[in-house]
């Protein structure tokens, strides 16, 4: 019994003196880094019997504000305006969460992933007091008066995820503060005076979502304020006072989307088509507006229909303007300047057939075929 128990004190014995005296050979789970060298036989130096490796050996020889700026000796290192001087924002407990010696000669094979959680929720939101140096020196930096976390996140610098909703109200509509070189420089936003949130929304800058009810009658716009160059330059077009609403949407600029109904009771269409009357005799002739004839669907073909009202046959091939002597209402006519002449004279020849409502003569007479013929109404 006596044997086994001796064999067991010997063994830890000899054991621990190899630990102590040969620690590298035992318990090295790899290889230092080549800054931590002179330290391969001094393990107590780093780990704590039963503990491990606290921060606190760390902070003895690594002072955390002169991280990236002096070595442990006091000697300053070469500037790197790129390097990230984050290590005085840490807590000094949290060494250990990044760094392990034993992955190598290679100090960077020895950082584990960096975690912006282990950093103070003040310092999370300070990018600046780590980042500095790589603030970029863009217009659009350069005017931005937040932090960086107000456009980017602690997850990835780029891309950045930026949200409008963030600024301030007194700036969220002047977009023109950040983006002044995105501005076009074609006419119409030379020429605008409105922020550009009244176009574009901060989803996408292109292409611009403009809502024309935001431009009220209230507030005095006209579309030529902004379309000038893009007004037509026909005879319909330089004529026209009319605001271009009138005849356009603002859905969509062309086809022009003109309802004539507006002008009922108003216009005479003439106004704006007099290029389009035609110059023949019977057009000549006619003042009465153009509606008469045609309609407002189409130009051409007139929708006019005479033979509807009389048939024009070969006995009847006057001017218009025998029949109708009233220039401007072509629903009057006569039929006295060819027939009896005089209303006496028509009144007693129908009279003699014993018709005393003759005033309409279509109503009965359709066409010079013959006399008599009741067409229908």
């Amino acid at each position: 019994m006596m044997k086994p128990l001796y064999a067991f004190f010997v063994s830890a014995i000899i054991l621990a003196t190899l630990a102590v005296t040969f620690p590298d050979v035992l318990l090295d789970p790899g290889a230092l880094m080549k800054g931590h060298q002179s330290l391969k036989r001094d393990c107590l130096s780093c780990h704590t019997p039963f503990r491990g490796v606290t921060s606190v050996q760390c902070i003895t020889c690594h002072k955390q504000e002169t991280i990236g700026i002096k070595n442990v000796a006091g000697a300053f290192l070469p500037k790197d305006s790129t390097k990230v001087l984050f290590h005085k924002g840490l807590a000094a407990n949290s060494c250990v969460e990044c760094h392990t010696d034993h992955k190598g000669v290679d100090a960077s094979k020895a950082i584990k992933t960096f975690k912006h959680t282990s950093l103070t929720t003040s310092l999370q939101r300070n990018c600046t007091a780590c980042h500095k140096n790589q603030t970029p020196t863009d217009p659009l930096h350069r005017n931005a008066k937040g932090n960086c976390f107000d456009c980017h996140t602690i997850k990835k610098w780029k891309p950045a995820t930026f949200n409008h909703k963030r600024l301030a109200d007194s700036i969220k509509k002047e977009c023109i503060t950040c983006h002044k070189a995105e501005q076009p420089n074609d006419k119409l936003h030379r020429e605008v005076t409105a922020t550009c949130a009244e176009c574009h929304n901060t989803n996408k800058w292109k292409p611009a979502a403009f809502d024309h009810k935001q431009l009220t009658a209230s507030g005095g716009k006209q579309c030529i304020d902004c379309h000038k160059a893009e007004r037509p330059n026909d005879k319909l077009h330089r004529e026209m006072t009319a605001n271009c609403a009138v005849c356009h949407s603002t859905t969509k600029w062309k086809p022009a989307t003109f309802n004539h109904k507006k002008f009922a009771g108003t216009k005479q269409c003439i106004t704006c088509h007099k290029s389009d009357r035609p110059n023949d005799n019977l057009h000549r002739q006619s003042d009465a507006n153009c509606a008469a004839c045609h309609g407002t669907n189409r130009w051409k073909p007139a929708t006019f229909n005479h033979n509807r009202y009389f048939r024009l046959d070969r006995d009847h091939q006057a001017s218009c303007k025998t029949c109708h002597t009233n220039p401007v209402n072509y629903k009057q006519y006569t039929c006295y300047n060819c027939h009896e002449h005089t209303p006496s004279n028509m009144a007693d020849v129908h009279r003699e057939e014993g018709i005393y409502n003759y005033q309409n003569c279509v109503r009965c007479h359709r066409n010079g075929s013959g006399e008599g013929e009741r067409g229908d109404d």
